[in-house]
């Protein structure tokens, strides 16, 4: 039971003998248990307890203060009847109104409550044939994500399921390089932390998650596959208000609340503390003596705030740093380090006046990159990015939206390489500029059931001695047969930069390449046996990539997609999408390997999705991704090209996820998947040469690449909340077990040391993983 603390205000002296009783003023303020906030609209009645009837009445104002006036006792019930709250009553006796300060009444809201999102709207839109959006009540209570953002994303149509299920974005077939993650106007350098166990930007800055897997507008180049969208928000205005969150690997905290005159901030971190763990196991836990310690912070600063009339000025600043160590197994060596990090600095100024909208953001990004073997081998890139774009978009006709932009990065890097030769330690140091620039025009006109949206990209990108230019024409075409119908139609091209560059790998996955090419799949030798894991593997190795000093290229892409939206009745939705998409390298052959293939790769599929949007009660969603993905390589020596499975093609991908709000403040969330696995390369013998491969006597023999493919992965997984509602305080804990019948699932495959017997390589067994949560 609630306290109820109240305090009146006695207005009135004692009457004298033989005077009529003196009347009481009372007053007080209402608010919302756990978000503090005040509420309005509220009425509130005082009736008599004991003796005659009587009953006052009032209601609560825009601040949640109520005033009683008139009241002939100080001893009544209290009633308190609010939209969204539950009902509140209780006796109030004369005791309660010795205190001075007018009281806080704190009323509990109905269901579990809910903290409160805001996200800056665009009038300016960028439209897209298929753009999904995650909500973060959503993002927050999907299983097996544990509440982070681009890992739920993963449970969306297109979006191809990464072995180990870690973080990796790999969007109909495309290599997760290809595409791009925005957070605000810009770019990040990378969306996850090293080895991919939780995104870079946390949920709790995020408004919303817009997911556009292919055909995106005029306003986003550089990519070849898909765009997401992480959509900042501004800070709460109406106080101040904290996050507190705990679980398994991470930890992070959150403060936000007005600033200044109409302005907000927002000031968020995480840390994962896996190294910690890692740390306190006992040195025969570590696999093969190799001790592996991967640690990640970030952080998060958001201040908006309206300048003049139409005008808003939005300053970011985010960073990220990773560090991986890990011991060499055999040798024993320590030191072994990989370690990157990033800080932006973003400004966003909006202006809107009459049918103008104008938009000018610069950014500055530091990157740093080190690589350093523990022995004699040292690498190290360093970069200082300047960002910017610019909008002006108008309406000089109510169907017609018309926008000119431009985007544009210059990248000044420098590195530094040093290395052993006979004469001893040898240091090569190395700086230049590396641009791209687009220019995009972007038109949308929509004429009653009908909307065209045209618009083209021009972009320009440099290196070292050469540049490249690309011209990428899009268009969509929509039509509304039916209020509740919807068919759009979409094609264009795109570009992307491609750098000849050396890249260095710490080894975790990725010790020697299953083939000579760049497919195939990663294989490491641990103990005596050699594990080969899916190709996409690969890209959880934490590498650095380093001087793009010869020819620049481009890699072009044409994609294709056709879309069925209906709405078959209120909050279920039905969208079908057939795509398709080309992507072909164009760069010059490297002068001291002239017969390397060239490659085109194509992907065709199709994405259904049934979704219940977010009620008060119930969400969920049924997506389903058949997609074909293949290589096509091209060797100048050979007369017809060699064409395999590319290292994506993840044939089938069904996921099955539903929520429920339950009654006292539970809901829960379950996950069925079931995937196709990806292709790999595998070894059919091997050759005995009493030789050392890779201390192995036995040199293996490679079958056709990727011909075979990982077992089929099935997992339930199961998310419970509990949620409490304090006065000032919400507090939440989750119970998030994934593989909930402990399915063996297979990541890669085992290899004997004659490579004649094989096992599978399981992935994680039942985990249960608790969280616990506090916001103020």
């Amino acid at each position: 039971m609630i306290t109820l603390g109240l305090v009146a205000c006695l207005l009135a002296a004692a009457p004298a003998p033989g005077q009529p009783a003196a009347r009481t003023t009372v007053q007080g303020t209402l608010r919302s248990a756990g978000e503090r906030l005040p509420v309005a609209g509220a009425k509130v009645f005082a009736s008599a307890r004991r003796g005659p009837g009587w009953t006052r009445e009032a209601v609560s104002d825009g601040d949640g203060r109520f005033l009683l006036t008139d009241l002939p006792s100080r001893e009544f019930t209290l009633v308190v009847v609010a939209a969204g709250h539950q009902r509140f009553e209780q006796p109030t006796p004369a005791a309660y109104w010795s205190r001075r300060k007018p009281p806080t009444i704190y009323l509990q809201p109905q269901g579990a409550g809910g903290y409160r999102t805001i996200v800056e709207q665009e009038r300016v839109s960028k439209p897209s044939p298929v753009s999904t959006r995650l909500q973060p009540e959503e993002i927050a209570n999907l299983p097996g994500s544990q509440g982070d953002p681009l890992r739920a994303l993963q449970n969306l149509p297109g979006v191809a399921r990464v072995p180990g299920g870690l973080g990796l974005l790999i969007l109909r077939g495309a290599a997760p390089n290809q595409s791009q993650v925005f957070f605000g106007e810009h770019p990040l350098p990378r969306a996850f932390h090293i080895p991919g166990l939780a995104s870079i930007v946390p949920a709790g800055v995020i408004g919303g998650i817009e997911y556009v897997p292919g055909n995106f507008s005029a306003h986003y180049g550089n990519a070849v596959g898909g765009i997401v969208h992480l959509v900042p928000r501004v800070g709460r205005r109406d106080g101040v208000h904290g996050h507190v969150k705990i679980d398994l690997i991470t930890a992070g905290a959150r403060i936000e609340g007005p600033f200044g005159k109409g302005g907000s901030f927002i000031l968020a971190a995480q840390r994962g503390y896996l190294d910690l763990a890692l740390r306190a196991l006992p040195e025969e836990v570590s696999l093969s003596g190799t001790a592996v310690s991967p640690r990640y912070h970030d952080y998060q600063f958001i201040f908006d705030h309206p300048v003049g009339r139409g005008g808003a000025l939005t300053m970011r600043l985010l960073g990220a740093a990773d560090r991986f160590q890990f011991r060499q197994a055999f040798t024993g060596e320590p030191g072994l380090s990989l370690s990157n990090g990033f800080h932006r600095v973003d400004l966003a100024y909006r202006q809107r006046h009459g049918r103008w909208d104008f938009l000018l953001a610069p950014a500055v990004r530091f990157d740093r990159t080190d690589y350093d073997s523990g022995i004699a081998f040292l690498r190290r890139r360093n970069d200082v990015v300047g960002l910017l774009r610019a909008e002006a978009s108008v309406r000089p006709w109510r169907p017609l939206q018309l926008t000119l932009g431009v985007d544009t990065q210059l990248d000044h890097y420098r590195s530094f390489h040093r290395t052993t030769a006979e004469e001893g330690l040898v240091d090569n140091r190395t700086r230049g500029f590396l641009t791209n620039t687009g220019v995009y025009l972007n038109s949308q006109l929509e004429l009653g059931r009908y909307a065209i949206i045209a618009g083209a990209r021009v972009s320009s990108f440099t290196g070292a001695v050469n540049a490249k230019h690309a011209v990428d024409p899009r268009l969509l075409l929509r039509y509304s047969p039916h209020e509740r119908v919807r068919i759009q139609l979409a094609a264009g091209t795109y570009s992307q930069p491609l750098y000849r560059s050396a890249r260095v790998s710490a080894g975790v996955f990725d010790q020697w390449q299953a083939s000579s090419a760049s497919f195939g799949g990663p294989t490491s030798y641990f103990g005596n046996y050699y594990t080969v894991f899916p190709a996409a593997i690969r890209y959880l190795d934490p590498q650095l990539e380093f001087n793009p000093e010869g020819q620049i290229g481009a890699l072009r892409s044409a994609q294709y997609s056709a879309n069925l939206h209906l709405e078959l009745a209120d909050h279920v939705e039905l969208d079908a999408t057939l795509f398709h998409r080309k992507v072909r390298t164009d760069i010059a052959p490297h002068p001291e390997n002239p017969d390397a293939p060239t490659n085109r790769s194509t992907a065709t599929g199709v994405e259904v999705m049934l979704r219940h949007d977010l009620t008060a009660r119930l969400f969920g969603w049924i997506a389903y991704t058949w997609m074909r993905s293949t290589t096509t390589f091209n060797f100048p020596n050979m007369r017809e090209p060699v064409r395999v499975p590319s290292d994506f093609d993840q044939r089938h991908n069904l996921v099955v996820l539903v929520g429920y709000k339950l009654p006292r403040r539970w809901s829960i969330a379950g996950r069925f998947r079931l995937v196709t696995g990806l292709p790999f390369t595998p070894f059919i013998g091997s050759i005995n040469t009493d030789g050392s491969w890779a201390f192995n006597p036995n040199t293996p023999v490679y079958g056709a690449p990727n011909s075979a493919r990982m077992a089929v992965f099935h997992q339930l997984d199961l998310r419970v909340d509990r949620t409490w509602i304090l006065q000032r305080c919400v507090v939440g804990a989750y119970l998030d077990v994934m593989n909930v019948y402990n399915h063996q699932n297979a990541e890669g495959v085992i290899y004997s040391q004659d490579f004649s017997r094989t096992r599978a390589a399981v992935g994680l067994p039942i985990l249960p993983v608790l969280g616990v949560q506090v916001t103020y």
